[in-house]
C-alpha cells in the first residue's frame, strides 16, 4: 500500500509496528529525517518516516521537512497522516485524548517553508483549510469508531524545543487555539505543495502551560500520557489502514 504514508513525531516507538524494511533515500533537498520505513499494519505495508529522527534526535526547528515530505511524494504517496503530540489548551481536551485538528496558526519563524525558490516555480497554494476535509473526516471517524473522544479545533504551531510560557499559553488561547504542538508546520504546507492530502491524528499528552487544574508538572504528564495515548493512534491506525485498504 504505497499510496498512503504516515510521518510520526515524538512517541514513534510506542507505537510499536514491526519495521520491515528501511529504505535510505536522499532528496534535492537533502536527507529525510530517517530512512523511508515500511510498517506492517495489519496486512498492509506503509511507508512511513520518524519525522524526529531513530533515535529522536532532531529539534522541531532542525527537521527537514522538505525532503520528509518529497520523499513520500517520490514513493507514490498521494494521503499523509501526521501523528503528533500536543499540548491541550481546551479545557475540555484532556491529556490522553486524541484530536484531529481542521485548522492552525503557526508560530513558527526560521524554517524552510516552500520547495519555491532557487529556480523552482513559485505556487501560490490555496491554504484556507489546511487539512484535507475529506481525510480529516475519516481520522475522525475511524476514532469515534474505535470507542474514543475526539476532539478538533485549531493547533497553535509554535517554535520549540522549549515548552511555552503560561503567557504565550494564554495568547494562544486569546487566539482561538484548542492545542499547542511544534511539527504541523511547515509539514503542512509543503504536503499541500505536492498535492498530497494531509491530516493530523494528535494526542494531548499533557495540559498546555499554565492550564493543568491541579498543579501536576507538565514533564511527569508527558511522561504518563505519551504512552496511554500512543496506544489509543494504533488501533485508530489498525482501522483506517485497513479502510484504505479496502477502499482500494
Amino acid at each position: 500500500m504505497t499510496d498512503f504514508a504516515l510521518i510520526v513525531g515524538s512517541g514513534f516507538e510506542r507505537l510499536g509496528f514491526p519495521v520491515l524494511t528501511r529504505s535510505p533515500t536522499k532528496t534535492p533537498y537533502g536527507e529525510p529525517s530517517s530512512a523511508v520505513l515500511t510498517l506492517a499494519i495489519g496486512a498492509a505495508r506503509v511507508p512511513c518516516i520518524a519525522r524526529h529522527g531513530e533515535p529522536h534526535a532532531l529539534a522541531p526547528h532542525e527537521i527537514n521537512y522538505r525532503a520528509n515530505v518529497w520523499a513520500l511524494e517520490q514513493r507514490g504517496v498521494r494521503t499523509c497522516v501526521g501523528i503528533n503530540t500536543v499540548g491541550a489548551i481546551d479545557a475540555a481536551f484532556l491529556p490522553g485524548e486524541l484530536a484531529v485538528p481542521d485548522q492552525l496558526i503557526d508560530y513558527t519563524h526560521g524554517r524552510v517553508a516552500t520547495f519555491a525558490g532557487s529556480g523552482a516555480p513559485v505556487r501560490h497554494i490555496e491554504f484556507a483549510e489546511p487539512f484535507s476535509p475529506v481525510l480529516c473526516g475519516r481520522l475522525a471517524a475511524a476514532a469515534a469508531d474505535c470507542g474514543f473522544t475526539v476532539r478538533r479545533g485549531t493547533y497553535g504551531v509554535t517554535q520549540g524545543p522549549r515548552l511555552e510560557t503560561a503567557a504565550e499559553i494564554a495568547r494562544l488561547k486569546r487566539d482561538g487555539c484548542a492545542m499547542v504542538g511544534m511539527t504541523a508546520m511547515p509539514e503542512a504546507a509543503l504536503a499541500r505543495e505536492l498535492g498530497l492530502d494531509y491530516a493530523i491524528c494528535a494526542v494531548a499528552v499533557n495540559h498546555a502551560a499554565g492550564r493543568s487544574p491541579d498543579g501536576v508538572p507538565i514533564m511527569a504528564e508527558i511522561e504518563r500520557f505519551t504512552e496511554a495515548g500512543m496506544r489509543k493512534v494504533r488501533v485508530v491506525l489498525e482501522r483506517l489502514v485497513a479502510e484504505q485498504a479496502g477502499a482500494m
